[in-house]
């Protein structure tokens, strides 16, 4: 049995919504809406993740708010928030969070290439599912009875779509007058249970063939054999590049993650922090908040994600544990997505005191400028499913 190779550098993501995880982040901070919407703001906590060395951002995002009629609730969609930061960035991976239950598919996946455009090959696409009919009713849409059936069709379409266009398919031929060869570009005559799309995409194949698509465990099963081009009877293609697991306790969380090895290349831990911060530790400061907590809130703080309420110190030695490959040499868990209580109290201390821990125990590296995210989680760009060419040499093989 060949040695196990190397383990990629973990990556550490961290959530950039709004005032912070916490659904009374806000309120604690003093954040009026005004200032959960500016530009400004959320440039400078982006940039201060780039310059801490985070592999990527996401950006939580809900059609409702989380308070009906509450200012600590504003927020812009989650699209936008990430096209307007990725020309400020030139390393940091943006990740949206965009449902799948009731968007159109191709209008999701047209925003998702442009963003990738945009980003010059930085963006991801957190894919979310959405039960609650409260939504449905404001999409006016039906209630969706299947929302992992409705997740897995949306995905694979998605990714359809954004190889409708083959890499080459833009030629510019000024002596004929052809800007594309019509030959490269393709339908993809897609039939689910409650849509259809014909294709082909409006804009060209994203700079990293696929964006990378992250999912909680469970929410975007895998493609049926034989519903696309070059699929081969027995084949199960895994739509998700990072799924996205959580635990009550380390133990579990690593147990999760390994369970979830087969749904994806790379598995990472949601990890809900509270640093201690300002004179307070993070239990008195985790205690307040869930005090100022409002009332009829739709997102609250128990989830199921990993949580740690602490020192620095204690959570570089959590993350140092679920970095460290066992005694096989594999390692379960490849990164983390630390989702802060409250963004500008905890992030100044990740920045500060656990980032260049990570960093000087050689267990995280920082983003390289003009690195796709692709690159920066070691995952290898994707062929082009209607290459002609690839589907010769798979018949071959």
């Amino acid at each position: 049995m060949p040695a196990p190779q190397p383990p990629s550098p973990f990556f550490v993501g961290l959530d950039a919504d709004g005032a912070g995880a916490h659904p009374a982040a806000a309120v604690v901070a003093r954040l009026a809406g005004a200032d959960l919407v500016s530009g400004a703001r959320l440039a400078r906590t982006v940039r201060q993740a780039e310059h801490a060395g985070l592999t990527f951002v996401s950006f939580t995002d809900a059609l409702l708010p989380a308070v009906p009629g509450s200012p600590a609730s504003a927020r812009l969609e989650s699209v936008t928030r990430a096209a307007f930061v990725s020309r400020t960035t030139t390393a940091i991976g943006l990740v949206p969070q965009v449902p799948t239950t009731y968007p159109e598919p191709f209008h999701v996946a047209a925003q998702l290439a442009s963003l990738d455009i945009a980003a010059a090959g930085r963006a991801g696409w957190l894919a979310a599912v959405t039960r609650d009919a409260a939504t449905a009713d404001a999409y006016g849409r039906p209630v969706v009875g299947d929302v992992t059936r409705e997740a897995r069709d949306v995905v694979r379409v998605v990714r359809d779509l954004w190889d409708s266009w083959e890499d080459d398919a833009v030629i510019r031929d000024v002596a004929t007058g052809r800007y594309i060869d019509r030959d490269r570009i393709h339908h993809v005559d897609f039939e689910g249970e409650t849509f259809s799309v014909k294709g082909p995409l409006i804009t060209p194949r994203p700079p990293q063939g696929q964006l990378v698509v992250l999912a909680a465990d469970g929410e975007v099963p895998p493609a049926r054999a034989g519903t696309g081009p070059g699929d081969r009877p027995g084949d199960a293609e895994r739509l998700v590049d990072v799924t996205l697991v959580g635990g009550a306790g380390v133990g579990a969380a690593r147990g999760n993650a390994e369970a979830a090895r087969e749904h994806s290349p790379l598995v990472g831990v949601d990890l809900e922090v509270v640093l201690d911060a300002g004179g307070r530790t993070g239990a008195d400061r985790l205690a307040v908040l869930d005090a100022s907590t409002p009332t009829g809130v739709r997102s609250p703080w128990d989830t199921r994600a990993l949580r740690y309420a602490g020192d620095a110190a204690g959570l570089v030695t959590l993350l140092t544990e679920l970095a460290t490959p066992g005694p096989d040499g594999w390692r379960p868990v490849d990164g983390v997505r630390l989702l802060p209580a409250v963004l500008d109290v905890d992030l100044p201390v990740l920045a500060r005191d656990v980032l260049p821990a990570l960093r000087a125990a050689r267990l995280t590296a920082a983003p390289r400028a003009g690195a796709t995210l692709r690159e920066s989680l070691g995952l290898p760009r994707p062929a082009n499913r209607y290459d002609t060419r690839v589907q010769a040499d798979a018949a071959s093989a």
